[in-house]
């Protein structure tokens, strides 16, 4: 053995000795230091940034702005004048050589262009453009409703991404309190004042919170999904994103009546059957147009060659169907009865507007009750419990029984908080969104 230290220490002393000699031997420059490239800190996703990426990217309403360009192409065809009509002809040709002559008196042959003009009787044309316009209106508040709702959906989505994050907190901190517990555990074990069996009962309590976490990341990881499926980031559902904040509860101030008044203004899906009403309108004057006859005007121009001279000639020609049989009675009375339709479904989306509005105003109301309720009194409380329980069970005056049951309590009105904290952030959101709102209600 002493040998073998020996010479372990002449090896060491001729390493260092060799050292210098070794630096002086390597070429002179820049000594190339590897770079060490870090990934870019992921800035975290705000509620409006969410919002904004699933305006500018999520495919349903991507597809969705098709029917405005759809409506707007049936514009141009609405404003389109009827095509003019061309018709040539010959007429008494010798087709097979036969002559014409004096005897005979056959022919001559006739050549013959004609142009035929159709002129809209009723002011149809200016009826189809005011119909196509007041339907492109339409469609452009349809789109609105459409992005109110995605951004609702985004905004709940957000919230269950908050939700998910702040129950994961919740049992990642119950994982480290019952890990020192089972710590505690181990040394009243080997210090002989507690049974092998209550350890035991420790860790698989300990092993039950693990549990709680894993099932609380994958909530997490699916929460984040359907967000980021809605913001448009189909190519990879998987990546990671993190959020700015926590669940919001800023108050809501506006009266019933003032958000019933909100909404009768600016609630796409109530503007879209308003002014569907005007397009049914212009629809029944559009059909009763329709009932009414075109005229066909033309000219034509025809030559005549024959054996006895030329000839040249100009005709006019006007025409119309007489409106005997069909006046077009059914679609104008087809026009009307949509009319009265979009009024019945204009009063129903109003009654249920102001439904929605007392609805979501009193699960507010029920939400902020409980988060108040539960910040005065039940936290503290069950804090002040659970720590209690946990110093007595480290002295031996509380047996893991009733430290469990303070964890559970504890861990029950934690989960109920955020819960609360989340309805109510969903209330506010889906109060606003009934009202039609691009923003916040706060005044």
């Amino acid at each position: 053995m002493q040998r073998l230290a020996m010479l372990r220490h002449i090896w060491i002393g001729a390493l260092v000795l060799a050292l210098p000699w070794f630096a002086l031997a390597q070429p002179s420059g820049p000594v190339a230091v590897p770079l060490q490239v870090t990934p870019q800190e992921q800035l975290p996703l705000t509620l409006e940034q969410a919002v904004s990426e699933a305006l500018n990217h999520n495919l349903e309403l991507l597809a969705k702005h098709y029917d405005l360009n759809i409506a707007e192409a049936r514009q141009l065809t609405a404003a389109m004048h009827p095509n003019p009509t061309l018709s040539l002809g010959a007429d008494h040709l010798d087709f097979v050589g036969t002559g014409f002559n004096e005897i005979n008196t056959a022919g001559p042959s006739e050549y013959s262009g004609r142009f035929d003009f159709t002129f809209e009787g009723g002011g149809k044309r200016a009826r189809r453009m005011e119909v196509a316009e007041l339907a492109r209106q339409v469609a452009e508040f349809q789109l609105r409703e459409a992005a109110r709702q995605l951004i609702l959906e985004v905004d709940n989505a957000y919230i269950e991404v908050l939700l998910a994050r702040g129950n994961l907190s919740v049992a990642q901190q119950n994982r480290s309190a019952f890990a020192r517990i089972t710590r505690i555990s181990r040394e009243r074990v080997r210090a002989g004042d507690l049974a092998r069996v209550e350890l035991m009962r420790t860790q698989l309590a300990e092993l039950q919170y693990d549990n709680t976490v894993i099932l609380s990341e994958a909530r997490l990881r699916t929460a984040k999904q359907k967000l980021l499926l809605l913001m448009g980031r189909n190519k990879n559902v998987q990546e990671d994103i993190e959020l700015e904040g926590s669940l919001p509860r800023p108050p809501v101030n506006l009266a019933i009546p003032e958000l019933e008044q909100i909404a009768l203004t600016q609630r796409p899906d109530y503007l879209a059957l308003i002014r569907d009403q005007k397009r049914s309108e212009a629809s029944i004057r559009l059909e009763e147009a329709n009932g009414k006859p075109n005229y066909i005007g033309g000219f034509e121009y025809r030559r005549q060659q024959g054996f006895a001279g030329k000839g040249n000639m100009l005709g006019f020609f006007f025409s119309m169907p007489i409106p005997i049989f069909d006046t077009n009675e059914g679609e104008v009375r087809r026009a009307r009865h949509e009319y009265d339709q979009v009024i019945a479904r204009a009063r129903a989306l109003e009654a249920e507007i102001k439904q929605e509005l007392a609805s979501a105003s009193q699960q507010l109301q029920a939400a902020e009750r409980t988060v108040r309720q539960i910040e005065s009194h039940m936290l503290t409380q069950a804090r002040q419990v659970l720590d209690t329980m946990e110093y007595s069970y480290r002295g031996g005056h509380a047996t893991l029984v009733e430290l469990l049951d303070a964890q559970r309590s504890y861990n029950d009105i934690m989960v109920s908080y955020n819960e609360a904290l989340a309805e109510y952030a969903r209330s506010r959101f889906l109060l606003y969104s009934i009202t039609g709102q691009g923003g916040s209600l706060e005044k």
